[in-house]
């Protein structure tokens, strides 16, 4: 971004909300709070978002001053971190109201990305109707979402930013790509203990359908383009899960 001339203002939010992020995640999660009841805060931020700035009839931001964040991104990492199945009955009205508001925003990256988390989490605590009840819905949300109107451009430092990586060199365009899939399957490295396996899972594929949906359609880039709401939620859904137990596959017996 910096090579492509975008103003220092806005792609200095990045690396500011990485340590920021970093520093919030991993302080609480040695505190102990992210427990089950954080699940209402991501809800309540989705809900919020439907009185939030808009952008030619879109509602998908909550306000922070002169950054608007998504507040998808910003929580449903979060969410799926504290997922847990012995308070699987009052996950779903949770996940219900999550899913409908994103629908509704529309985000389609987004919703696409939670429903796969859905399954993976709803077929670990229901088994395979769990799964199937949760990828029905996904799919009848999915259909509503792409029905509604997103009228949005692409910015190039958002969803261009590809572009503007290879424009500059190829070493920047591969090295932005290898980056972000070691990003994405980062949560698999919890493979170890069992209880966060299949968290780890359902977030690798929350990342994976939200990194590849920008070879689909004008969709952000999380991580990789602007938007510190990808960082944010990132790094605080990866505290909230690998600092449970700080065991991972690299350093487990």
């Amino acid at each position: 971004m910096a090579e492509a001339d975008i103003p220092l203002g806005i792609w200095i939010r990045n690396p500011v909300a990485w340590l920021v992020a970093a520093f919030i995640g991993a302080f609480a999660a040695a505190r102990g709070w992210f427990g089950f009841p954080v699940i209402v805060l991501c809800v309540a931020v989705i809900v919020s978002s439907l009185w939030g700035p808009e952008q030619e009839g879109v509602f998908r931001w909550v306000g922070a001053g002169p950054v608007q964040l998504n507040a998808a991104a910003l929580a449903l990492p979060l969410a799926i971190a504290v997922f847990t199945p012995k308070r699987r009955w009052l996950a779903i009205p949770c996940f219900l109201a999550m899913g409908g508001v994103i629908a509704h925003q529309p985000d389609i990256s987004q919703l696409a990305g939670f429903v796969i988390a859905c399954v993976v989490l709803f077929g670990l605590a229901f088994r395979r109707a769990g799964a199937l009840l949760a990828l029905l819905i996904g799919a009848g949300l999915i259909a509503y979402c792409v029905m509604r109107p997103d009228p949005l451009l692409p910015v190039p430092h958002v969803e261009g930013v590809f572009g503007l990586a290879f424009s500059q060199s190829p070493v920047f365009g591969y090295g932005l790509a290898v980056s972000l899939a070691l990003a994405v399957l980062s949560p698999l490295l919890l493979w170890h203990p069992p209880e966060l396996r299949w968290k780890g899972v359902a977030l690798a594929g929350y990342f994976a359908a939200t990194a590849l949906a920008p070879l689909f359609g004008a969709y952000p880039v999380p991580l990789a383009g602007y938007g510190v709401s990808f960082v944010g939620g990132w790094a605080l859904g990866f505290a909230a899960l690998a600092m449970v137990r700080p065991v991972n596959s690299l350093t487990s017996p």
